[in-house]
């Protein structure tokens, strides 16, 4: 099954909400802070009313989940996933990082993704059987075998410093050849690209990494839990260019989950 439409709307929505960003950057913002402590703008929530409106006429019986407005249920069996602006803190500093993350899950499988990054005027996207690509350029993971060569990126670590995981993830990360963290969606579409090897995000929501997956996959990669399984709504995400995959697992196993 080929995606064409609805990957033509996930791209024609995510460009139009890029379009918001970038008009309203650098100027005054009204900032609220959410029940998690994280900022919303008028940026986000008017990027995502946007998003939702064009997946609607389109696609009026798929649900539809985003950041800010939260779950809308269909009768179609798929779900667009959203994040109207992914790194709003980045983006009221004026870092050019900011993305608009757009995904679509159809029963279990993520089938199409878009990762936005209008600032740097890249744009990350992928439909499921058909390939991922940057802009027009087609993408594919990189090569690193061993944890010794991997160039990765790890999330989460200081808010669940005093977790396993959150030490599991520096003994991980420790591993590494080179760890370094770009921000946000960057990290995702740089996986895909084979500039980053790994990352882990110990705090992932469903609208972080649903984009994510199908760009990754479609270019070779990987993702899981840390648990291994490929769900999006766990609340943690491994993304990996498939070779060091399981090699990242084993630090979240069991066993090394002590106290």
């Amino acid at each position: 099954m080929h995606y064409n439409q609805e990957l033509s709307c996930a791209l024609n929505a995510a460009r139009a909400a890029g379009e918001i960003q970038l008009a309203h950057q650098g100027k005054m913002l009204t900032i609220e802070t959410k029940g998690d402590t994280s900022p919303v703008t008028q940026v986000d929530k008017e990027c995502e009313s946007l998003i939702r409106d064009m997946v609607r006429r389109s696609f009026p019986l798929d649900g539809f989940l985003g950041e800010e407005t939260g779950e809308e249920k269909g009768t179609s069996g798929r779900t667009w996933i959203v994040d109207p602006l992914d790194g709003t803190r980045p983006y009221i500093r004026g870092v050019p990082t900011h993305s608009v993350l757009i995904g679509l899950e159809d029963g279990n499988t993520m089938a199409v993704g878009c990762i936005h990054l209008p600032a740097l005027r890249e744009t990350y996207w992928a439909s499921r059987g058909d390939g991922a690509f940057l802009n027009n350029q087609r993408l594919r993971v990189s090569t690193a075998s061993r944890l010794i060569d991997v160039f990765g990126s790890g999330f989460g670590f200081v808010e669940k410093s005093s977790t396993p995981q959150g030490r599991q993830l520096l003994q991980l990360m420790g591993a590494w050849g080179y760890a370094y963290g770009f921000m946000d969606a960057y990290t995702y579409g740089s996986i895909a690209a084979g500039r980053i090897d790994a990352s882990v995000n110990l705090l992932d929501k469903p609208w972080d990494c649903a984009a994510a997956v199908c760009v990754i996959e479609e270019a070779g990669g990987r993702f899981s839990d840390l648990a291994g399984q490929s769900s999006v709504y766990n609340g943690s995400c491994i993304l990996s260019n498939g070779l060091v995959h399981d090699a990242v697992l084993e630090y979240f196993s069991a066993s090394r989950l002590t106290d």
